[in-house]
């Protein structure tokens, strides 16, 4: 079986990586400011936020530790974006969930355009 979406045409400035992942005792959201194919190692070079479990996630934390390297005009709709989308990893229980692109188009929609991820299933 296969997926398939339209084409969102878009500018390679407009790409960027987000991943989520738990640790034994946190959270982790690793976000790079450029995303995909050519990413490369984003472990060591993406900015990261850890969570300790039970910890809530505010868009001031998101905005101060991941998006730094992010245009000014993307960092509000961006840190609602990773917001919800750490809403959504909680409550639906994953282990993982890694999106690149994320793609954030010039009138401010964001656009997951290709994602992995994992379920908790204990």
């Amino acid at each position: 079986h296969f997926l398939i979406e339209p084409m969102v045409a878009h500018k390679q400035e407009e790409e960027f990586y987000v991943c989520l992942h738990s640790l034994r005792y946190y959270d982790e959201i690793l976000f790079y400011h450029e995303g995909g194919v050519d990413v490369g190692d984003v472990d060591s070079k993406a900015e990261k936020m850890q969570l300790p479990t039970g910890t809530d996630i505010t868009a001031e934390a998101v905005t101060q530790n991941l998006l730094s390297k992010v245009p000014a005009e993307k960092k509000a709709n961006l840190a609602s974006f990773i917001m919800s989308l750490y809403k959504f990893y909680k409550d639906l229980h994953f282990a993982y969930l890694e999106i690149n692109p994320l793609v954030m188009l010039s009138d401010n929609t964001v656009v997951p355009l290709d994602m992995a991820a994992k379920l908790d299933e204990t």
